[in-house]
């Protein structure tokens, strides 16, 4: 009985044996963990890569494209404010029909104009002025129009929408093309304001034209990500318009480090730049009650267009 469970023993503990050097010589576990790295970093690189030529040539794109403007429709007056009056419009971008927020001071004018550019919202249930209202209202009440384009594809407009598009672009573009169609417009100032999503699409716009004077970028985004490490930032080479860049440092929907980082790409190239950062300030600077950040806003704008 004793000898049987001997041999018994003895088969079991080589029967382990030649299962661990087998499972060895078929899964080299540390070289291919490796191996799935490398492959991994080597994708991403050349997604980058692509990306970056993606953005560039859409970057020359815009630049050899001519925007001629169109016709500013009123679509609806709403309810008047006590220093200016709202209106939804609507214009033409790719042969699209697209709505707009516009805000026109009292007075005679002419009066210099801020294109405000939204984050990221869903398309569906986006509403026109989401994401621009609150900054448009402390600008037109300081004697400033204001247009919002809802870009394609958001609320009314036609087109295709949804995620971080390089052709909302286009849609700013055509809207800062007719700006010379708004009476009380002075399109030899204007000026820009992007938030997150928003400061993407305004960083793509300068760079196709120097019609901006100034721009505002509030926690952007750079090449449809939240890493630093983006297409978008490498094709920064034409815009000269001065920039007041702002980040929240307890941002979770785009890393703070993006911001640091391109403001010390834009310095580097010398660009004309200032650089706030606001502790414990979220992504949309709820904690501030808006009272500093939009200060510094209205006086870079007043600095450079008034």
């Amino acid at each position: 009985m004793n000898r049987n469970l001997i041999i018994l023993a003895v088969i079991l503990i080589f029967g382990i044996g030649a299962f661990i050097l087998w499972q060895r010589q078929s899964f080299p576990v540390s070289n291919q963990q490796i191996g799935i790295s490398q492959n991994i970093n080597t994708e991403r690189d050349q997604l980058l890569e692509n990306d970056s030529d993606k953005d560039r040539s859409f970057i020359e794109g815009l630049r050899k494209r001519e925007f001629n403007g169109g016709e500013i429709k009123i679509e609806e007056v709403l309810p008047n404010e006590s220093n200016f009056t709202p209106y939804i419009i609507s214009y033409t971008s790719d042969n699209l029909k697209i709505y707009a927020a516009m805000n026109i001071p009292e007075g005679i004018g002419p009066f210099p104009v801020i294109l405000l550019n939204h984050g990221y919202y869903d398309t569906q249930t986006f509403q026109t002025g989401d994401g621009t209202n609150g900054m448009a209202t402390i600008l037109a009440n300081n004697g400033y129009i204001t247009l919002a384009s809802d870009y394609r594809g958001h609320g009314k407009s036609e087109g295709q929408g949804g995620g971080h598009q390089p052709e909302y672009a286009i849609d700013v573009l055509n809207l800062l093309a007719s700006v010379k169609n708004i009476e009380k417009g002075d399109a030899n100032r204007v000026g820009m304001w992007g938030h997150s999503m928003g400061g993407e699409t305004s960083l793509r716009t300068v760079e196709a034209t120097d019609a901006i004077k100034a721009l505002v970028l509030w926690a952007p985004t750079l090449g449809g990500g939240h890493s630093s490490d983006n297409s978008l930032m490498s094709n920064l080479t034409k815009n000269k318009t001065p920039i007041s860049l702002h980040q929240g440092l307890s941002d979770t929907e785009v890393d703070p480090e993006t911001s640091i980082i391109l403001s010390d790409a834009l310095k580097k190239e010398g660009k004309q730049l200032e650089y706030f950062e606001y502790e414990g300030q979220d992504h949309n600077f709820r904690n501030l009650g808006w009272d500093l950040i939009s200060e510094r806003t209205l006086d870079f704008y007043n600095k450079h267009l008034k």
